[in-house]
């Protein structure tokens, strides 16, 4: 029996997800195999079979076909499924900021759906943008989720602790955009970030700790420039916070 064209469809999506849940890079020989599938489709419903190509594309690791598919697939159908399934290759490439942008261009179409709010707090809160972690949140609440606003709560947490601390917005968004140069200078992806809160005599110092795939060279490396970076700014006022990279624990 010949299989529709939206069960190859279903069938394919299934699989690229397993392969994301499982942070598992195919062969190049599955690659070819998803993209012979994908084939299939080619005269039916060109959104799906771009958005799908997109999705094999960041799977190989392909920026520039991944970016063209995807973006493809939005332009044909504008639906919130596109925006959610670019956001997520988007991520899993390392591409934080163009991870934020399009879920924000989501979220301007689809101000209510939740892969999108939560694809918008998780990016914000691995660039830095803890004041848009609490923004977006605060429009999950209302949809009541179960499950879902559980997702984020430490991503929430940690955000109001850094809030706290005063820092003026726009020096957090300066020190963002520092970071993420050196990153991608670096090649490095974000594993996690860790704070730790040391009590002085008049109040408490944060550290911030952002842990990455670098290398303990590289890592030096980044943390000079970083210093470097934050002296030619003197108008970033972190209040009392430092922050730099460091080596992933694990």
């Amino acid at each position: 029996m010949t299989l529709q064209p939206n069960t190859i469809e279903d069938q394919l999506i299934e699989e690229l997800c397993r392969y994301i849940d499982q942070d598992r890079a195919p062969s190049q020989f599955e690659v070819a195999r998803l993209k012979r599938e994908a084939t299939k489709l080619k005269n039916g419903n060109i959104a799906a079979y771009s958005g799908i190509m997109g999705m094999i594309a960041c799977l190989d690791n392909d920026v520039t076909e991944c970016k063209r598919h995807h973006e493809l697939a939005i332009r044909l159908d504008g639906s919130v499924e596109h925006y959610d399934s670019y956001c997520t290759s988007l991520y899993n490439l390392g591409l934080i900021q163009d991870t934020y942008q399009w879920a924000k261009k989501g979220l301007s179409l689809f101000p209510h759906a939740p892969k999108l709010i939560l694809s918008a707090v998780k990016s914000a809160y691995f660039l830095g943008l803890f004041d848009k972690v609490v923004e977006h949140y605060q429009a999950l609440i209302p949809l009541q989720l179960a499950g879902v606003v559980e997702q984020v709560e430490g991503f929430v947490q940690n955000a109001e602790i850094v809030l706290s601390l005063g820092i003026p917005e726009p020096s957090l968004h300066k020190l963002s955009d520092i970071l993420e140069s050196i990153r991608l200078k670096h090649g490095a992806d974000i594993k996690t970030i860790n704070l730790s809160l040391v009590p002085t005599e008049e109040t408490q110092e944060l550290f911030n700790w952002i842990e990455t795939t670098s290398n303990v060279d590289t890592t030096v490396e980044m943390n000079m420039e970083l210093c470097e970076m934050l002296a030619s700014q003197p108008d970033i006022d972190l209040s009392y916070m430092t922050v730099a990279f460091r080596a992933c624990q694990y």
